[in-house]
C-alpha cells in the first residue's frame, strides 16, 4: 500500500506559514498524576515488566539544546553529539548542552518521552519512557525561538560559512540526519522542521531506518520534514482519545497525517521557574517521540524486523482492534499508535516495503532514484552512509531549504506545577501540517 505524495514546491508553498501562539488561561486545569494518563494507557509498564524496553536499540533525536541533567535523565543512556550543528554569526557553534529553560526544555522533554528514567523531582510524578533501555543518540540542529545570541540578537541556526547552507548546499537538520544514520541509528525521532532533508532521507531509507517526524500543530499547514515522502508524521490525541484542536479551533486534522501519539496534557519536566518543577504541555514535539519509542520497543522483540515491515506493523495495529486492515482518516491518519497491538504480531510476516513511500513519483521527495542512488553510494557491503562531517555532492536545495527550522510541537504548555502546589497556565504552541491520499476511515481508538 502506497500513498501518493504531492510534489515539495506545493509543500514549501505552505510549510513558511507556521507561526507560534501563547494564550494565557484563565481555566484551572490538572495534577502532575494526570497527565501520565498517556503511559497508563498505553500499557507501557506492562511492556516493561515483560523484558520489553527498547535494549539493543539505537534512537536518534533532533533537536534543539537539552539539559541532560535533570532529574528524569540523570542515569539514562544518552550521547550527546558535539558540537552542534547551529553555528552563530561568528562561525562559533552552539553548545548542544544548554541550562537555560527558554533554549533546552522542548529537547529535554521530547528525550525524556523515550528515556524517562521515572526518576521524580521533590514533591514530583516521575516521568518513565517508552523505551528507557534503548541507547539514545542526540544532536542539535535547530534553535529555539526566544534563544539570543551574545550581542542580545535572536538566535539563528547558521552553518560555520555565516549562511543558512553549508558548502555543499545542505542544512543543519539534513547533515545531522546523515551522521545519525552512519552512527547506527535504527529509528530518527525529528520534533522539529522548516527544511528539506531529502538526501539524507534517501540516505536513511537505504540504510533500512525509520524516521519519524512531528507534523504541525495549526491547521492548514504543512511542513518539512514530516510530510516527505516515506516520514512517519505523528498527530496528537489527547486522554478523550480525540486529536488537539489548531489555530483556529478546530481538529488539528491533515493531509499527511500517518498516525497520532499521546500528545495533549502530558506531565513535562522543568518549568521557568525551575528544572526541579513540572508542568503540563502538548504538541505533536510529544507524541513523536513516543510513537518513535514504540517502534523501538516492537524492534528489540522483533529484531530481524526491517524499517518497513515496522512502518507495515504501525498501520496494520492502530487502535484497540487489533490486527486489521489499513483505513485512513485526516485526523489520526491510520489510527493511534498501538504498542500492545505491535507486539502481539511479528512484523516479518509483513511485506518489506515502506507502506507510506510513493515509489512512483519521479517528483516525490525524496523519490525512488535518490533511494536507489543512495544505495549504490554504500559500497560492496558497506550498511552505513558515510559521516557528513566533510562537504559532498548534494541536490540543489530548494524553496524549502531556505527556511530556518523552527519546532514544531515545542508545544502547548497547559499548567505549571511548581513544587508545594500547582501554578496553573496554559502556553498554547503550535506550527503545522501533511498530505495523504488514502481512503477515508476509522481510527480505531
Amino acid at each position: 500500500m502506497r500513498r501518493p505524495r504531492r510534489g515539495l514546491p506545493a509543500i514549501a508553498a505552505v510549510a513558511g506559514l507556521a507561526v507560534a501562539v501563547i494564550v494565557p488561561s484563565a481555566a484551572a486545569a490538572g495534577t502532575a498524576e494526570s497527565g501520565l494518563w498517556w503511559f497508563d494507557r498505553g500499557n507501557i509498564q506492562a511492556a516493561h515488566d515483560a523484558g520489553f524496553d527498547g535494549s539493543g536499540v539505537k534512537v536518534a533525536v533532533i533537536d534543539s539544546q537539552i539539559n541532560p541533567d535533570v532529574i528524569g535523565l540523570r542515569g539514562a543512556d544518552v550521547t550527546v553529539r558535539e558540537p552542534s550543528y547551529c553555528f552563530d554569526a561568528s562561525g562559533s557553534p552552539y553548545p548542544t548542552v544548554s541550562t537555560d529553560y527558554v533554549a533546552a526544555s522542548h529537547a529535554t522533554n521530547v528525550v525524556s518521552m523515550i528515556v524517562g528514567t521515572g526518576e521524580a523531582p521533590p514533591g514530583g510524578a516521575p516521568v518513565k519512557g517508552v523505551a528507557p533501555g534503548v541507547e539514545l543518540l542526540f544532536y542539535t540542529a535547530p534553535v529555539l525561538d526566544g534563544v539570543v545570541d551574545e550581542d542580545g540578537d535572536d538566535a539563528e541556526c547558521l552553518q560555520e560559512n555565516g549562511t543558512s547552507f553549508a558548502e555543499d548546499g545542505r542544512e543543519g537538520l539534513d547533515h545531522a540526519i546523515s551522521d545519525a544514520i552512519a552512527d547506527g541509528a535504527d529509528i530518527i525521532s525529528i520534533s522539529s522542521g522548516g527544511t528539506d532533508a531529502s538526501k539524507s532521507l534517501a540516505e536513511a531509507y537505504a540504510n533500512d531506518v525509520v524516521v519519524v517526524a512531528g507534523m504541525g500543530n495549526d491547521d492548514g499547514i504543512d511542513v518539512l520534514p514530516a510530510a516527505l515522502n516515506g516520514v512517519v508524521a505523528v498527530q496528537a490525541f489527547g486522554e478523550d482519545g480525540k486529536i488537539q484542536n489548531g489555530q483556529y479551533g478546530k481538529p488539528n486534522e491533515s493531509d499527511y497525517v500517518v498516525t497520532a501519539g499521546p500528545g495533549v496534557r502530558l506531565l513535562l519536566q522543568g518549568t521557568s521557574d525551575s528544572w526541579d518543577a513540572q508542568e503540563l504541555g502538548s504538541g505533536t514535539s510529544f507524541a513523536t517521540p513516543i510513537v518513535a519509542g514504540m517502534l523501538a520497543v516492537v524492534k528489540q522483540k522483533y529484531p530481524e524486523a526491517t524499517a518497513g515491515q515496522l512502518i507495515q506493523s504501525l498501520i496494520h495495529n492502530t487502535g484497540t482492534k487489533g490486527e486489521h486492515e489499513p483505513e485512513w482518516n485526516p485526523g489520526t491518519g491510520y489510527g493511534a499508535a498501538s504498542l500492545t497491538g505491535m507486539l502481539a504480531v511479528d512484523p516479518t510476516k509483513y511485506p518489506d516495503v515502506n507502506p507510506i513511500f510513493d515509489a512512483d513519483d519521479p517528483n516525490a521527495s525524496p523519490s525512488q532514484r535518490t533511494v536507489d542512488e543512495a544505495k549504490a553510494a554504500l559500497g560492496d557491503g558497506d550498511s552505513t552512509a558515510s559521516p557528513t562531517t566533510e562537504p559532498g555532492a548534494a541536490e540543489p536545495p530548494t524553496g524549502a531549504s531556505a527556511m530556518v527550522p523552527w519546532l514544531i510541537g515545542g508545544g502547548v504548555v497547559l499548567a505549571l506545577l511548581i513544587i508545594g502546589g500547582i501554578i496553573l497556565a496554559i502556553v498554547l504552541t503550535r506550527s503545522s501540517r501533511r498530505k495523504t491520499t488514502e481512503q477515508g476511515g476509522n481510527h480505531g481508538r
